[in-house]
């Protein structure tokens, strides 16, 4: 029997996550993997209470001293990573740089800044999955350094079945009801399940991560965040191929008549053959559509959606000047095992630094030998003007103008595979 994640169709964006899932869905088919078995009365009857047991810890360690909190991550992830062990030294020039730039960036505004680890993310299968867990130990140590003092760094990390799918229906339970309320838990197939268990955590719905995240750096908290997003399949479709699909869209001349931009979308053979992968899902205009196609065109290959991007600026009647960057930037997000998320940026510089400044602290792991290292830390603040500023750890005195694309590309190219 194939292996099928619970993702029904919604009409909401949700439905483009079923591309995603679809394509794991076959990739676990043609690897022949066993998965365990999580039938729906099992969800409905075992879940409900592992999530509310999940949620009464996280209910608990909001009141034990920050100190005791980070002790008790501590024990866990480094568990969770035995018998590998990366020791963290809190002198680290990075650290201690970086922790310079805090405090240079609070004598400039006059508040401390908020602080937000940009993690990497290893492969989740194989000899190099539990760098997984040394990761965020170590974003969440790196943190707590900086900051100078006990703190209590939440991560934002997905709690949905399609995240959980190698753990007992017991342990998923568990995990989404802590993970999703004590940290920033994103249920990324959260609507219409039919199961009581995501209605318990309603909070960790995805249609409610970026406030909760915003808020979190709003109250200058300390947070952390994998950049890629997850595995390198989501992170290809989905802030790789749907993100540029905003950009193409916003670049064409059809996007004020939906109509025509929907006949020529589904008149492109390229586009057409892409859009044959896609699950039960009727998207609510042209540039749904084109989300949608872009999406079950990386889902196969970086290939096949170099070639539809190609496709859909043709169709689109995207101006042959403007192509070849928009080509460029295609190709290189679904390529790269972490994409630009230049959206994610704009966020950030649009609503997290106006409230105070932003500390990005970047996490990253290396491969031979396995590892894990901080680099230095960047800053995104406003002038009292309103213009966007950067500075490095290195630097922290000169704060220099920054273009928050141009910062998001090089930032993500200097730190990041």
């Amino acid at each position: 029997m194939s292996y099928r994640y619970p993702a029904p169709r919604t009409g909401t964006a949700q439905d483009l996550m079923r591309v995603i899932t679809r394509a794991a869905e076959r990739e676990i088919e043609r690897e022949r993997r066993l998965l365990p078995s999580k039938a729906f009365a099992v969800r409905f009857f075992v879940d409900p209470p592992m999530r509310l047991l999940g949620a009464a810890l996280a209910a608990s360690l909001e009141l034990l001293p920050a100190r005791w909190n980070a002790a008790l991550h501590e024990r866990v992830f480094e568990s969770l990573a035995a018998p590998y062990r990366y020791p963290f030294d809190p002198a680290a020039p990075e650290i201690v740089a970086a922790r310079g730039l805090a405090r240079e960036l609070e004598r400039a505004h006059g508040r401390e800044p908020a602080l937000l680890a940009l993690i990497s993310h290893p492969p989740v299968l194989g000899d190099l999955a539990h760098l997984n867990f040394a990761l965020v130990d170590r974003a969440m140590r790196a943190l707590a350094a900086v900051r100078g003092r006990p703190c209590r760094p939440r991560l934002v990390t997905a709690v949905d079945a399609f995240a959980l799918d190698g753990v007992s229906v017991w342990v998923e339970g568990f995990y989404a009801g802590y993970m999703g309320l004590y940290h920033v838990g994103v249920d990324r197939l959260a609507l219409g399940t039919g199961l009581p268990g995501p209605a318990l955590t309603r909070r960790a719905s995805w249609t409610r991560m970026p406030s909760r995240l915003l808020r979190l750096l709003a109250d200058g908290g300390e947070a952390g965040l994998v950049l890629s997003g997850g595995v390198a399949q989501t992170g290809r479709v989905l802030y790789g191929a749907r993100e540029w699909a905003a950009r193409a869209w916003a670049r064409s001349p059809l996007r004020a008549d939906s109509a025509a931009a929907q006949r020529a979308l589904r008149a492109d053979a390229t586009l057409a053959r892409a859009l044959g992968d896609a699950p039960d899902s009727r998207p609510r205009g042209a540039r749904r559509l084109l989300e949608l196609a872009m999406m079950c065109a990386a889902a196969r290959s970086s290939e096949d959606a170099i070639a539809a991007g190609q496709a859909a600026m043709a169709a689109l009647g995207v101006a042959p000047g403007e192509r070849a960057a928009l080509a460029a930037e295609l190709g290189a997000d679904v390529t790269r095992q972490t994409p630009t998320r230049r959206r994610l940026f704009r966020l950030l510089a649009g609503r997290a630094a106006r409230r105070r400044p932003l500390l990005l602290l970047p996490v990253v792991h290396g491969v031979e030998p396995p590892s894990v290292s901080v680099r230095e830390a960047r800053s995104l603040e406003r002038a009292e003007d309103g213009r966007l500023l950067s500075r490095r750890a290195s630097r922290p005195a000169q704060a220099a103008p920054a273009q928050i694309d141009a910062f998001a590309a090089a930032f993500v190219q200097e730190n990041f595979r």
